[in-house]
């Protein structure tokens, strides 16, 4: 029996769906298309009822044969991600792609920007293997600050990321110092969010934008699981919510005493 194919539930029934769409387009049968891609009949027909994954290396075939600017590679990193129930691992692939990021951190200082100390302490409170969990972060912030490009990077602070004690005061103290060192960085922007701010919807979480070639994405961030935003109304609001927790956080010159008082403290 051919499955039913609902986009709106499956990012790989989206894939299947796209990968016939782009066919019948390019005006090709489905033997035509299995020649290009080295593949018997079955397996185009296969992949376009749902019944077989698209894979990284057909993807790859799909975009250069139809010069589709890397879709289907990002659709299927996108799917194989949701498939494992980690979207962090899309994130870390754009990340590296990002020419900017803009974090909003409410509780705590960014991953991108941790010492191994305070990241060891916060991945040692939900992870059994410490040490692997910081060399994927470690691996994560090289990847971004370390690269033939530096991309901009914009972080806006909550106060309480500054003041909440992570892993002692020696290494609370390494953190704070690390933030101020980073800042001087000429590609890195960091702002704090003072206590008196009031209410605003920076706090009902924590989330970034990432901005890649000629779009954008979005992470919001939660305990458990967090997610990518791809539609681009959706990401739009998180632009939003930016803008208006930017409004309110204070210039960066004021947000580095505030860090430097929280050192001295």
């Amino acid at each position: 029996m051919t499955p039913v194919l609902d986009p709106d539930t499956s990012l790989w029934h989206v894939i299947a769906l796209e990968v016939q769409r782009q066919r019948i387009a390019h005006d090709l049968s489905v033997t035509q298309l299995a020649t290009r891609l080295r593949v018997d009949r079955s397996t185009v027909s296969r992949i376009e009822h749902g019944w077989r994954k698209l894979s990284p290396e057909q993807a790859d075939g799909l975009d250069a044969m139809w010069d589709l600017q890397h879709l289907f590679r990002r659709l299927v990193r996108f799917a194989a991600a949701t498939d494992d129930g980690n979207w962090f691992t899309g994130l870390m692939d754009f990340e590296k792609e990002a020419s900017l990021h803009r974090m909003w951190e409410a509780l705590l200082v960014p991953g991108l920007l941790q010492t191994p100390d305070y990241a060891r302490a916060m991945i040692s409170t939900k992870s059994a293997d410490v040490e692997a969990g910081l060399e994927t972060r470690l691996a994560r912030q090289a990847s971004v600050f370390d690269g033939e490009r530096a991309p901009r990077v914009s972080v806006i602070l909550n106060w309480a990321a500054i003041e909440q004690c992570v892993g002692g005061r020696d290494v609370m103290r390494g953190q704070l110092a690390h933030l101020l060192e980073m800042g001087e960085r000429p590609n890195v922007n960091i702002r704090v969010m003072e206590r008196d701010a009031g209410a605003h919807v920076g706090l009902d979480g924590s989330f970034r934008l990432l901005t890649i070639s000629d779009r954008e994405i979005a992470y919001s961030a939660s305990p458990e699981r967090g997610r990518l935003v791809l539609e681009a109304s959706d990401v739009h609001d998180y632009a939003v919510r930016y803008d208006l927790i930017s409004n309110l956080a204070s210039p960066v010159g004021a947000s580095r005493r505030l860090i430097e008082q929280a050192l001295e403290a």
